[in-house]
């Protein structure tokens, strides 16, 4: 007969995923963000899932045909994660345990500060204790099937569980990433230091990626607050640009100024709520299959981009969300994420079709149009220069901190405790390591 594993395996791949690993109690052992009791008390073990991306719609984005495919890809594979994950977790509580399919993004743990997006449940490291991934120079996890271009899934159960073998931390480091690193060349605002490398305390053993030199420059790239590389030749698809790091690249020591830049240019577009709102309710929800109706899979999207944003902005409607009609595209970034295939020559195919692209700026309408030098670029900028209302702007301010606190404003003991036993661990690691 089958074990218990087995025939979760079986499960998920029967859905279509090919990537599929568990870990027990004893792979769990980790930052707070691997303590199963907070999403779910009594959780003992998980199960880790891997989708790729559509790596069609991974060409259109960094090229700059089209964003579209890939956040179409995003709003489907988000969705059929939950599918799989509440299926599975039926399927478990079929079997007389208890089971929850988690939340994939956008879940974060209660602090005063809320924007310190400590994860309820951290599915990169998650993967990493389920033997499907390691960690990639970015921190972005890797499997050998696809890279790091994956969206992750996870279920957590009160069966317990047999682990599968993890692969090494330095697994992708020393064979692919120490002969790569586009992941850092190819991030607009430099969060990734080109050498140097940090370390999560997991198991036991110390877990390296690259140095980061402020988690607030990825949510500025991410976020398309500041869209342009550092030389001028290319960009994400965000529509903003902070002015004062155009000539002179940001300083990752001041952050002060970092969260300012990022809070002051961000809510000047007037849509900041409604972008991460899409994010968090497409992460956290299953959505019943009429708010899908209409909505074509990535190879059926029209060649015409107003229908393709029509498609998106009725799918992002339907959610209840308002105010982002004009451009429905949540995900304007993710470079250091697309740009790293499952071989060093795919990543620099990858990488060489972004820096070749162009850029990309709001023109007449708001209609984002490519061009391929900066000061046509600029001019097309100021010549279509959207001024947003002081109404809208404060309107939207006020909804984000809405929506961040009553979401994520608390103060949890445990978890603080919890990190700074952690934090001693992990520096009594490192001194333990370097002799």
């Amino acid at each position: 007969m089958a074990s218990l594993e087995e025939r979760i395996k079986a499960f998920v791949r029967a859905q279509g995923v090919a990537v599929v690993g568990v870990a027990g109690p004893e792979r769990l052992d980790g930052p707070p963000s691997l303590d199963l009791d907070y999403s779910m008390p009594g959780g003992r073990s998980i199960i880790s899932m891997a989708l790729p991306m559509h790596v069609g719609a991974i060409y259109d984005f960094l090229a700059k045909r089209s964003p579209a495919p890939h956040n179409l890809d995003q709003f489907l594979s988000y969705q059929r994660l939950q599918r799989i994950g509440q299926g599975l977790a039926d399927f478990l509580v079929s079997l007389g345990y208890r089971a929850r399919a988690l939340p994939l993004s956008a879940d974060y743990r209660r602090s005063p500060y809320v924007f310190s997006t400590r994860p309820a449940f951290s599915h990169r490291l998650g993967a990493i204790a389920a033997g499907i991934a390691a960690q990639g120079w970015s921190g972005n996890v890797m499997t050998r099937e696809y890279g790091a271009a994956i969206y992750l899934g996870a279920v957590v159960t009160d069966a317990i569980l047999a682990s599968d073998p993890p692969l090494s931390p330095r697994y992708f480091l020393d064979s692919l990433c120490v002969k790569c690193k586009r992941c850092a060349a190819a991030c607009p605002s430099r969060m990734f230091a080109a050498d140097g490398e940090e370390s999560i305390l997991l198991n036991g053993e110390l877990h390296q990626r690259g140095r980061r030199r402020s988690l607030y420059l990825c949510d500025i790239a991410c976020f398309g607050i500041h869209s342009l590389s550092l030389n001028r030749t290319w960009t994400n698809w965000g529509r903003q640009w902070i002015e004062e790091w155009i000539d002179e690249e940001p300083d990752p020591r001041r952050k002060g100024r970092l969260i300012w830049s990022m809070l002051s240019t961000g809510l000047a577009s007037g849509d900041a709520t409604p972008r991460f709102d899409v994010l968090k309710r497409l992460c956290s929800r299953l959505w019943p299959e009429e708010i899908m109706e209409g909505v074509p899979e990535v190879s059926g999207l029209p060649q015409d981009e107003t229908e393709r944003y029509r498609i998106l902005a009725s799918f992002v409607s339907r959610m209840g969300i308002r105010g982002m009609d004009d451009y429905p595209i949540p995900m304007v970034c993710g470079h250091c994420a697309l740009v790293c295939g499952p071989d060093t020559e795919e990543s620099s195919r990858r990488y060489k079709t972004l820096i070749r692209s162009g850029l990309v700026v709001p023109g007449e309408g708001g209609r984002m149009v490519r061009v391929d030098t900066f000061e046509e670029a600029r001019r097309i900028r100021e010549a279509n220069f959207q001024k947003v209302s002081l109404a809208r702007k404060l309107s939207d301010a006020a909804a984000t901190f809405y929506l961040w606190h009553w979401n994520y404003f608390g103060i949890e003991p445990r978890t603080m405790v919890q990190q700074l036993i952690y934090q001693r661990r992990l520096k009594q690691a490192g001194r333990t390591r370097g002799g």
